[in-house]
Formats: C-alpha cells, sequence, structure tokens
C-alpha cells in the first residue's frame, strides 16, 4: 500500500507582483519551524539557506522582511 504525502511550497512575492517558489529545502525548513513553534514567531531564512541570511518571516503578519535594510 502507498501512502501519499503532502508537499507544502511556500512563496515569496518578487517586486514584479509575481509569486516565486522558495527551494525545498527553505519551504522544509519554514513548515518546520511552525511545527515546532505553533503560536508563531519568525523564521530565520539563513538557517535553510545562507544566500537568505538578511532575511527573516514574520509568522504573525505573515510578511518576509530584510533584516539588513
Amino acid at each position: 500500500m502507498l501512502l501519499a504525502s503532502a508537499v507544502v511550497v511556500w512563496e515569496w512575492l518578487n517586486e514584479h507582483g509575481r509569486w516565486r517558489p522558495y527551494s525545498p529545502a527553505v519551504s522544509h525548513h519554514i513548515e518546520e519551524v511552525i511545527r515546532n513553534d505553533p503560536r508563531g514567531g519568525s523564521v530565520v531564512l539563513g538557517q535553510a539557506d545562507s544566500r537568505l541570511s538578511p532575511y527573516i518571516i514574520d509568522l504573525h503578519s505573515m510578511h518576509q522582511f530584510r533584516q539588513d535594510t
């Protein structure tokens, strides 16, 4: 018997108004943070992808912020 597993894809809105998917590793990291802290908080994207180290997601507002600007 095969069991289907759900795949969650997180996306961000670029400067052209288009939704762009995060990598599978980043989406998985976001889901792990939510699973471990269901009250919300923030997700440090650099923990999953060093190229995204300036960015965090505030889970209460569901907004991504760049910390170094």
